[in-house]
Parts: structure tokens; C-alpha cells; sequence
């Protein structure tokens, strides 16, 4: 490495001193917070956790005006979270070359995890905080217990955009196109020195400058001095210590090349993100056996990126990031995305001033009950003293008042019109019309219908009432969420490759389950021992050799060959369910569509599919199978003595079909019958 003293704008490389490494970690940080507040959704950060928290909707109110609110803006951002949440368990690798069942493998693994962890209230987080902060985070991660004992497991982490601070954001807002990305934790004193026992010392409690905005540093620790035991202490003695330590994860597309004319290794040795990088033009040997020289992209120290892990004090990790997957661990979510907001937008900024609105006239509507109740009065200085009027409630049963009736007709009055204590239907009208405004913003009974629907066809009653029930605002939210989900499925596939074994899969998917490749291969991993047209033995013998191609290159050549990707609408089943009537109303029609695929469509678990390498030769083998189950239990009956034609089926030499053709008139709609016994499609009036 060359020992040149790179740009400002350029991370110091590995051999630097710590000091001059936190250094740039620091400015890259602070340079992160201010491309944030830069962002037109910066400042509507502490209002959207004001109006969640309830804290917004008491601001500016006198002390004996009513306080009420109908919180209708958080009920409105809960339920569009929970119906945007409700995904389908499914992920969607796919094969067409010999690599079909492991596909149909990681599908059924990640299917697992998916329920087992319940990914489906992280994508729930995620979106929350898009609600909030613009843009949601996921982030795949592969975790142990403290200390490395036991198994571990993928887990998705959650964070907003607070804790996402790029440097050199591309303008077309992909941040995994950013030069460099430090993601904001904090861990309490026990899990942060469990992680890094070498650097117990320096990790230190501290008041976290680098991490979130004031705004949002400031409402955490008050949520957290609410949730402690003696919140309630004036003493600042009293007060509940923070006890966290910050952490930063700092990923950067390094650019450095080993120039050293030697080989270089990077990682940990033993480790999963241990490799080695020849010098540029140094020989090597190519993919297809012969030697040729390094390239530059060979030469790379780090093709993946670079991760530092740091904290205020100190670096604690300096070299190739853990994962094999070269993106950013960290996937965006949004519900109001724009091309020109990279970190998109709060749907609280249209929404709070309604919500204020509607506050107002609910606590002027409160305030008029309660004075109705408790009415203020004018009374008459000559006939009644200032003592008595303040004594007296006329809602107290019995009470007594004397006064002059010579002098007055009657000792107090109202000081304003009776109109005055009467709710206005113009204002209810317009709180109404307020209400409705708020819930079209955020597309509120859209996603209620869509939960609706997506419950009515999952029992095949009015399976059309899903694909009407989601307007565009809904359906381009759930596609932008699909782009989401398949990046984040695309993460958890890399982090099954590199990190789940045999034995594991086993536990998941079972003996049937696993594609039979895999028990050829290294049991300590899911990666391919060798490449296609690689000797596995030594000639002439049976002793196995060892690759040519290290773990990760093999790795890549495996996840090329298996990609993962997500039909149009597949996750919230719109487009599912239009599919799985287009194979209903094939098969009605005759075409030669095999029942497993239907099944398989629908979800069924553990389906056959019989042998072809297209759908009719697929049909075709199910025909015969068929054919042969009949032949034998028929076989059976008669040993038994049983009537064959209790079989059912149609009647020697009869042809006939049940039932009016097809008219083509309306667009095809499944229908139910004989009491929700048997489904139908119909395209008749």
C-alpha cells in the first residue's frame, strides 16, 4: 500500500493510526447528519413522534380548556402499517436449470424463519418508521448468543432514518451507491462488552454527540425517564442513568488496490470473510484454468466493501465487511416516496395539520358541554353579595339562595345568549369532512378493505374482491414495498449460503425437503464444493480435491444461478389471487394445467409436482398417475368385494359435461356453490 496521504474526502486506509481513522469516521458522521437536515423531512421528525406520543395535540392549550384528542392521525398510521405489514410468508428465489430444488430449499427455509422470527412485525417497524422519519430500515443480520455459545439465527433489525448517515449520496438517491454509510446503534454496557472483550476499556457511557439529531436523542431519553420506576423524582440525583454505549457501523465503498506486489490476505483467518488478493499484475490463475494477469478488479482488498465498527473512543473492527453479499445491509422502506427525496417523506406532514384541526373542534365542542353543565352566571350586586354568588351551584341539590324580590325578578342570568352553549352542525359537518380528508391521506379505508378482501379470498368466497379493493395509491405503496422485501429476501439468501449448514437445513425443511445436491457438498456450509466442469477426485482415484476457487467466489457462481426476485403485487396476493383464477378457468376450459400447479399456487404445503420439464409434460405424467391410482384401488375394491363404481367418475360411454359453456359476456369471476362446497368460474350475466 502506497503510504500517500489520501484526500479528504477518502477513509485512511487499514495501516493508519486509530486516531486519524476516528477522525474521518467522526467528520463522516457529522457530514452524514447534515446531508439529514438538509432533507425537506428533517424537520418534521419531532413533530411526527410529538403527534405519536400524544405530545403535540396539548401544545399552546390553556390550562382550563379541554385537552381532548381522537388521536384518529396515530390510528390512521396504525392501521396502514398493520395492512401494509400483512405480507404473504413466501420468498421468491427461482431456477430453471439444475438448481430448481435448491431454490425451492431456500424458499422453504426462509418461509421457516420468516414465521419463527415474525419478520412480518419487523417489516411492521420498518414501516412505522417511515410513517415517522421518511424511510424505514430493515437489516438482515446473522446473530449468536452473547459469547458465541449456542446456534444462531437471521434476525431483521429495524431503524429509521436518524440512525442512516451517508456521505456522498448518488442523485438518484441509492444509498447503497454512497460512498460510505455509518448506521447509529446503542447497546447497553454488558451486550457492547460482550461483543468486543478486547476494548472493555474504552467502552465507555457517553452522551452519544454522533448519534440521532437533538430532536430525536431528546425523545428517547424521555420516553425512557417515563418508563422508569422513579420518574416521578425531582432530584437530579434520582434521575435513571443512560446506561448505553454508541456504536457505529460505518460501510464504504474503498476503492483501495493491492499494489504491493505480493499477496495480500484480508479478514480474519478461519473466518467466513477470509480471502486473499493477488497484486495488480501479478499471475493468476483465470475461471477457466489458464494463467493470466491481475486486473484491477482482482485486485480489489475490498470487492464487497469496507466495515469499520467504532465507537467514541476507539475502533474496534477495521477490514472486509462480514457478509458475502456485496450490498448495503441496509434495505429502504417508504410510504411517500419521491425521485427528488431520497430519504422520502413523513405522511404526517398532510396529515397534523387536519388532525389539529379536528382537536380544535373537539375540545370547543367539549369545552361548550362542560360549560353546559357548569354554566358561568351573571348576578345582581343589590340583590345578591359577592359571597353568596360564589357559593352558590345550582347544580347542588337543595341548595338555598336568598335575595330581594322587590328589587329584581330573579338573582342571576345568563351573560351570553342560550346560542352560544349549542354544537353548530357546520362544525360537525366540517369536522366530518376533516375526517375524511385525513383518512383519503393516508389511504386508511383502502388498506381496511384490503385486509377485508385479503381475508375473504384466502377462503375463495369473492376472490375478485381483493384486486378491486386496492386503488392505485395502495397498489403502487405495495409495489414499492415489493422492491423492498426482495432486496431484504436477496440479503437473507447470502446469509443462509455463508452462514447455515446442512444439519440446520435439516431442522428446517427436513429430509424431503433438501435438494439431494447438498449432501454432496461441504457439510459445514450450503456452498457448491466445486465448480461446474471441475474434477472432484483425483484421477484415477477416489479421493476428493480441493477447489481451485475459494468459498466466496463459489458463493457468487451459486447465488447467480438461483435469483430472487418477486412477481408484480405477489407480496399482499393481488397478483396471486388474479393467477390462481387464470389456472381455474384454464383447467375448466381443458387445457392441460396440472392440479399441482393450482395447488402450488394456492399455497397448498407439501405438493407433489410430477416430472416434466413443462406444464403439459407435467400434465401428462399426473394423467398417467392418475390412471395407475385408479387401476390399483380398483384392484383393491374388487379383492374386497367391493363395487368399483363407487369410484364416481362418469358412467361407461358417457361423455356429457354438466352445466351451460362458456359465454365470454363479463370478465371471468369465481363463484361459490352448493353452500360454499364447490367454486366455479362463471362468465355469464
Amino acid at each position: 500500500m502506497s503510504d500517500q496521504v489520501p484526500r479528504s474526502w477518502q477513509v485512511p486506509p487499514a495501516e493508519a493510526d486509530e486516531k486519524r481513522r476516528l477522525g474521518w469516521i467522526d467528520d463522516a458522521t457529522s457530514e452524514g447528519q447534515k446531508w439529514q437536515q438538509a432533507q425537506r423531512t428533517f424537520k418534521d421528525w419531532g413533530t411526527a413522534l410529538d403527534i405519536i406520543s400524544g405530545d403535540e395535540s396539548i401544545k399552546n392549550c390553556l390550562e382550563y380548556r379541554s385537552h381532548i384528542s381522537g388521536r384518529r392521525l396515530k390510528t390512521n398510521i396504525r392501521v396502514a402499517a398493520a395492512g401494509l405489514s400483512n405480507i404473504r410468508p413466501i420468498w421468491g428465489w427461482h431456477a430453471t436449470n439444475a438448481y430448481a430444488e435448491h431454490a425451492k430449499m431456500m424458499n422453504k427455509t426462509a418461509r421457516a424463519l420468516y414465521l419463527q422470527g415474525y419478520w412480518d412485525q419487523d417489516v411492521k417497524a420498518a414501516l412505522l418508521w417511515a410513517f415517522a422519519t421518511g424511510v424505514g430500515f430493515t437489516r438482515p443480520v446473522y446473530r449468536r448468543a452473547m459469547g458465541g455459545k449456542g446456534k444462531g439465527r437471521i434476525e431483521i433489525d429495524t431503524c429509521g432514518a436518524p440512525s442512516v448517515c451517508p456521505v456522498q449520496m448518488p442523485s438518484n438517491g441509492d444509498w447503497n451507491n454512497a460512498y460510505a454509510v455509518t448506521y447509529l446503534d446503542e447497546q447497553p454496557i454488558w451486550m457492547a462488552h460482550g461483543m468486543f472483550p478486547l476494548y472493555q476499556d474504552k467502552l465507555q457511557p457517553t452522551q452519544s454527540r454522533y448519534w440521532y439529531s437533538a430532536q430525536i436523542r431528546k425523545a428517547a431519553s424521555q420516553n425512557l425517564a417515563k418508563r422508569a420506576a422513579n420518574w416521578f423524582s425531582k432530584k437530579e440525583s434520582d434521575t435513571l442513568t443512560d446506561l448505553l454505549i454508541p456504536i457505529r457501523y460505518t460501510r464504504i465503498n474503498d476503492l483501495a488496490l493491492n499494489m504491493t506486489g505480493y499477496t495480500m490476505p484480508m479478514g480474519q483467518l478461519g473466518s467466513p470473510w477470509y480471502y486473499e488478493v493477488p497484486s495488480l499484475g501479478m499471475e493468476m490463475q483465470g475461471p477457466d484454468g489458464k494463467p493470466r494477469v491481475a486486473d484491477e478488479n482482482d485486485a480489489r482488498l475490498y470487492p464487497a466493501g469496507r466495515l469499520l465498527i467504532s465507537s467514541q473512543n476507539c475502533v474496534m473492527y477495521d477490514g472486509p465487511q462480514f457478509n458475502w453479499c456485496p450490498e448495503l445491509d441496509l434495505i429502504p422502506f417508504y410510504v411517500d416516496w419521491w425521485p427528488w427525496e431520497p430519504m422520502g417523506l413523513s405522511p404526517i406532514h398532510d396529515g397534523w395539520q387536519l388532525q389539529r384541526s379536528i382537536d380544535e373542534i373537539d375540545r370547543g365542542c367539549m369545552d361548550k358541554v362542560r360549560i353546559d353543565l357548569d354554566r358561568p352566571l351573571a348576578y345582581n350586586q343589590d340583590a345578591v353579595t359577592l359571597k353568596e354568588a360564589k357559593s352558590f351551584d345550582p347544580m347542588e341539590p337543595r341548595n338555598r339562595i336568598g335575595y330581594d324580590g322587590s328589587q329584581v325578578d330573579k338573582p342571576f342570568t345568563s351573560p351570553v345568549d342560550e346560542s352560544f352553549f349549542q354544537i353548530s352542525q357546520t362544525t360537525l359537518a366540517v369536522r366530518e369532512q376533516f375526517q375524511n380528508e385525513l383518512d383519503y391521506l393516508l389511504q386508511t379505508r383502502e388498506m381496511i378493505e384490503l385486509a377485508k378482501a385479503r381475508a375473504t379470498a384466502k377462503g375463495m368466497d369473492d376472490a375478485q374482491a381483493l384486486i378491486a379493493a386496492s386503488g392505485p395509491l395502495v397498489r403502487d405503496i405495495c409495489r414499492g414495498m415489493e422492491k423492498s422485501l426482495g432486496a431484504t429476501g436477496n440479503q437473507v439468501g447470502w446469509l443462509m449460503l455463508q452462514y447455515m449448514d446442512t444439519p440446520t437445513l435439516l431442522q428446517y425443511v427436513g429430509i424431503e425437503g433438501m435438494a439431494p445436491e447438498v449432501f454432496d457438498y461441504e457439510p459445514s456450509s450450503l456452498v457448491p464444493s466445486h465448480m461446474p466442469g471441475e474434477d472432484t477426485t483425483e484421477p484415477g482415484s477416489e479421493t476428493p480435491t480441493k477447489s481451485k476457487y475459494d468459498q466466496r467466489q463459489r458463493a457468487r457462481w451459486f447465488a447467480d444461478n438461483v435469483q430472487h426476485f418477486l412477481l408484480p403485487h405477489s407480496a399482499h396476493e393481488i397478483s396471486q389471487m388474479s393467477y390462481r383464477l387464470l389456472l381455474a378457468q384454464l383447467k375448466q376450459r381443458g387445457l392441460p394445467v396440472a392440479d399441482a400447479t393450482v395447488m402450488e399456487a394456492c399455497e397448498v404445503p407439501d405438493v407433489h409436482i410430477p416430472d416434466g420439464l413443462h406444464e403439459q409434460d407435467r400434465w401428462k405424467t399426473e394423467q398417467k398417475e392418475k390412471i395407475l391410482f385408479l387401476s390399483e384401488t380398483q384392484k383393491i375394491m374388487e379383492a374386497s368385494g367391493i363395487d368399483p363404481a363407487m369410484l364416481g367418475g362418469p358412467k361407461p360411454g358417457s361423455s356429457k359435461k354438466g352445466g351451460r359453456p362458456p359465454s365470454g359476456n363479463e370478465k371471468p369471476q369465481m363463484q361459490t356453490k352448493d353452500g360454499g362446497s364447490r367454486a366455479t368460474i362463471t362468465e355469464s350475466r
